[in-house]
């Protein structure tokens, strides 16, 4: 019996032992993606994109309205989608906040106004895509929120090819102050885990798929 006893003990150890193990790496792995995300949200930039179909700007941030609205006037897009527009806003607040003429909105701006999220988003981007027959989009929202946006578009429309053009931040404060500023650091933080819940999700969704199968 105490011989038994020591073998149990014995194998509870090495259970716990490996669970730390396993639990020492996630929180590695968390702190090495956190800290890579904090360092393209903070540093990201890219070239302006190529001539697509369309453009989509995903509302909520500075400057992304300012940014699709100049890609629709540079004719980088034959059409731009405003999605998540709030219900108070109307072609009239477009056409005076940025200088749009009448039959630009009339013909080139559509406005959605069901979006309330970024999965939302992308559905009704899907949608817009599909009735327009766009075949390539360029998606304009801020450089934090560009992959998990990105993420939930290939999701909802595998069939468009999607070009990123992101807003960065401000960048007139030195990077050590942005990284040392709590509202930023906590928003970063915020859609880091909103992008690995994204992610987790999608495998979920193709491992249930394929046992299905």
């Amino acid at each position: 019996m105490p011989e038994a006893n020591t073998q149990s003990r014995y194998a509870l150890g090495k259970v716990i032992v490996a669970l730390f193990m396993v639990a020492l790496l996630s929180l590695c792995a968390l702190l090495i993606g956190w800290t890579l995300f904090i360092g393209y949200a903070l540093t990201a930039s890219e070239s302006p994109p190529r001539q697509a179909d369309a453009i989509v700007v995903v509302t909520g941030g500075a400057g992304r309205l300012e940014r699709a609205i100049n890609l629709l006037k540079d004719g980088k897009g034959r059409k731009l989608l405003i999605s998540g527009v709030h219900y108070r806003n109307t072609s009239k607040t477009f056409l005076a906040r940025f200088n749009l003429d009448k039959k630009t909105i009339n013909c080139c701006v559509d406005l959605d106004r069901e979006a309330l999220n970024t999965v939302a988003n992308a559905t009704q981007t899907a949608l817009w895509a599909k009735e327009n027959n766009f075949k390539s989009l360029i998606i304009v929202t801020s450089a934090y929120h560009m992959p998990r946006t990105l993420l939930e578009m290939r999701r909802a429309a595998p069939e468009v090819e999607f070009q990123s053009d992101l807003v960065a931040g401000p960048t007139r404060r030195p990077l050590w102050s942005r990284l040392t500023n709590w509202n930023t650091v906590h928003l970063l933080t915020k859609e880091y885990f909103k992008l690995l819940a994204s992610v987790l999700h999608g495998t979920t969704e193709r491992l249930l798929s394929h046992r299905g199968k």
